[in-house]
C-alpha cells in the first residue's frame, strides 16, 4: 500500500500538476488555499487509505483461503470459475 500524497506548492502549473498526479498525488494544491480545502484533501486521503487497507485485508483473506485448498479443490475451483 502506498501513502496518500497531497502536493502543495506556491508556484504550480498544469504540467507540474499532471506530473504530480501521474506520480500518485491524490491532491494538488497551490498556495494560498483555504483551510477547508486542505482538510477535505486530508479527509479524502484518509478514506482512500482506509479503503485500500480494507481491500488489502480482503485479498489477504482470499489468498489464505486459496492456499488452504487441496490441489484437487483448486482444480475444481478453476473449473467452477471458468463456468464448467
Amino acid at each position: 500500500m502506498t501513502t496518500p500524497i497531497i502536493f502543495i506548492t506556491g508556484h504550480g502549473d498544469v504540467p507540474m500538476s499532471v506530473q504530480a498526479m501521474k506520480a500518485g498525488a491524490i491532491e494538488f494544491l497551490t498556495k494560498a488555499f483555504k483551510d477547508d480545502v486542505l482538510l477535505d484533501g486530508i479527509r479524502g486521503a484518509m478514506e482512500r487509505s482506509r479503503a485500500a487497507l480494507r481491500q488489502e485485508s480482503a485479498m489477504h483473506r482470499l489468498r489464505d483461503c486459496h492456499a488452504s485448498l487441496t490441489p484437487r479443490e483448486r482444480d475444481v475451483m478453476a473449473l467452477v470459475v471458468s463456468g464448467c
